[in-house]
């Protein structure tokens, strides 16, 4: 698993940086969408090498399950 940060913002300017584990990089969207507060988006994702693995979610579960992390 690789770690992301998730750039999202408001439409009032305010941004904010996820850190999320995922295996892509649109799952890493997929897995900070709960984080999200409503009115954000995503503006941006990199992959990024964290040593201490330190995240703010879980990973995203599969098209097909949801539930399920692969």
């Amino acid at each position: 698993m690789r770690i992301y940060e998730v750039t999202v913002g408001a439409e009032d300017g305010a941004k904010r940086v996820l850190k999320v584990p995922s295996k892509t990089d649109v799952q890493a969207g997929d897995a900070a969408v709960p984080l999200m507060h409503p009115g954000e988006s995503i503006l941006a994702v990199r992959e990024t090498d964290d040593p201490w693995q330190d995240v703010d979610g879980l990973p995203a579960g599969t098209q097909t399950h949801r539930d399920q992390i692969t």
